[in-house]
């Protein structure tokens, strides 16, 4: 029996043996492939935007870009009265509140016709003469708001009769006015936008 047992354990060992080597060998584990980090994009800082300078107009000439002067000129509207227009300050009985403060004030009118006219000035503000001029525009009770960029502004819509557009754009630098002969919606938003053009013209 021990013989027996001996054989049959042999022949255990033979199988298992025979079972082992039958088995397929081991694939390699593929590696896993290595990811290199995406590199961080440093942004690029936006440059400061340069801050516009005013520059006092000395001419009545050059307060409006050449597309509205044309405009005006199909309308009959010619530069009569202050710097560079066919009277010159003569038209002016009297100096107006943006002469006084050191400026030039502007008419574009048919001549002869009064009711047509366009009173434009540009004048510099300083801390001397600022508080003087606000308290003035504020003692007319005209509108006080503010446009997006910051500066004050002090206005009044009028009517087609008897009461004028009126805007005035107060900056630490410079006053801008336009008063309009005729009121109304679309006079008054007409004063806005020269008023706007002159800006674009004055700082740069």
């Amino acid at each position: 029996m021990s013989a027996l047992r001996l054989l049959a354990g042999a022949a255990a060992l033979a199988l298992v043996g025979g079972l082992a080597a039958c088995a397929p060998a081991e694939e390699p584990v593929a590696e896993e492939p290595t990811v290199e980090p995406t590199p961080t994009e440093t942004p690029t800082e936006e440059p400061e935007p340069t801050p516009l300078v005013f520059t006092m107009p000395t001419d009545c000439t050059t307060i409006l870009p050449q597309s509205r002067l044309d405009a005006f000129a199909a309308q009959n509207l010619a530069l009569l009265g202050g710097p560079g227009g066919v009277y010159g300050d003569d038209y002016f009985f009297d100096p107006t509140p943006e002469q006084l403060a050191g400026g030039i004030s502007c008419v574009f009118a048919e001549d002869g016709v009064d009711l047509s006219s366009l009173l434009i000035s540009v004048a510099p503000i300083s801390t001397a003469n600022r508080a003087g001029i606000i308290n003035d525009l504020t003692a007319q009770g005209l509108n006080e708001g503010t446009t997006p960029e910051g500066a004050i502004t002090y206005s009044q819509q009028g009517d087609e009769g008897v009461v004028p557009a009126i805007y005035n754009v107060i900056t630490q630098e410079s006053w801008i006015s336009v008063i309009s002969t005729f009121g109304g919606p679309v006079f008054y938003e007409e004063a806005v936008t020269l008023a706007e053009e002159v800006t674009s013209q004055v700082f740069q």
